[in-house]
């Protein structure tokens, strides 16, 4: 998957880097439609989350790809990422640093998917 996001070094107003924070969530939603497999990371007594709940589904696929307490650190992560995504989304007023380090944790979260697919 090829994910191209606004650079936010041009991102100038607030509204701009609001939009990084956007991007970011849509690509983190579209990594959970990638990875998340019913058949294999859904529950015997939950129903299917919606992709819109991607901390949901992409837990459940690292939780399931990431077993045991020696990847406590990567699952403690890619939670992270999804949560600084959601971060820069919400804020009102967003910085330059958030909104890029955001664009860059986001690259990383699909870099780590990647590998746990492969």
């Amino acid at each position: 998957m090829r994910v191209r996001l606004p650079l936010p070094a041009r991102s100038t107003s607030s509204l701009r880097r609001r939009a990084v924070g956007n991007d970011c969530v849509a690509v983190v939603e579209a990594l959970s439609r990638q990875v998340y497999n019913p058949a294999i990371h859904l529950r015997p007594d939950e129903t299917e989350p919606p992709v819109a709940n991607t901390k949901q589904r992409l837990e459940r696929f690292v939780e399931c790809s990431a077993t045991g307490s020696e990847n406590a650190a990567l699952r403690k992560l890619a939670r992270a990422v999804i949560d600084m995504s959601q971060l820069v989304k919400h804020s009102s007023a967003p910085t330059r640093l958030e909104a890029g380090i955001c664009a860059d944790a986001v690259i990383q979260l699909a870099n780590m998917l990647r590998r746990l697919t492969s």
